[in-house]
């Protein structure tokens, strides 16, 4: 497997567990790597705590016995993962890995993987509302080179929908920064319902 054939499959599922469990099914076979935005968190266990005799409760997102599921793990309940990255076991071989140590934010996964004697990387975002991903990613894409995609949920409305936003100015410093194009949707939709 080379980087140009990999297949990407995105998708906010906007904490739904049923449509995280079926795009995890459905995609097995032809998708190597899921981005997930908005993952659903599910209550998993009660594991023993010596402080709580009910025991605390141990919360997860989904995983699937053919994928490797990549997420932050989270520290406190703000800092609860937005994005999941979910890579098919079949690339194992590409030795794909988190870096946390380019890029630690609970919306952003910075996944590396090595192509032959390279190392690229693929980076998964959401967006919320004050952007805090874009900043995070202005502030440390210096030691992203080789970065072959960069998607997810940007919550930025742009031109194209009526509607510029300065966001959408800093989304494209970013991406040309890191030598990155903008690729249309095979099959253009509306991305947006309301």
């Amino acid at each position: 497997m080379i980087k140009d054939n990999l297949r990407i499959f995105s998708q906010n599922v906007r904490k739904n567990k049923v449509l995280t469990d079926i795009i995890l099914e459905t995609q097995q076979n032809s998708a190597n790597i899921i981005f997930i935005q908005e993952p659903p968190r599910s209550l998993i266990q009660h594991i023993p705590s010596h402080s709580n005799p009910m025991g605390d409760l141990l919360f997860g997102t989904p995983s699937h016995p053919e994928w490797t599921l990549f997420i932050q793990q989270e520290t406190t309940q703000e800092s609860y993962a937005r994005v999941t990255t979910y890579v098919n076991k079949r690339l194992v071989r590409m030795r794909f890995a988190l870096q946390l140590d380019i890029i630690n934010h609970h919306n952003i996964n910075v996944l590396a993987f090595h192509n032959d004697q390279d190392t690229n990387y693929i980076i998964n975002i959401y967006s919320d509302s004050n952007q805090t991903a874009l900043q995070a990613l202005q502030q440390n894409m210096t030691n992203m080179d080789n970065t072959i995609i960069l998607t997810g949920d940007f919550n930025i409305r742009d031109s194209n929908w009526n509607h510029h936003s300065f966001h959408t100015d800093n989304l494209i410093t970013i991406t040309d920064s890191l030598g990155l194009e903008l690729s249309p949707p095979l099959n253009p939709s509306p991305t947006r319902f309301v």
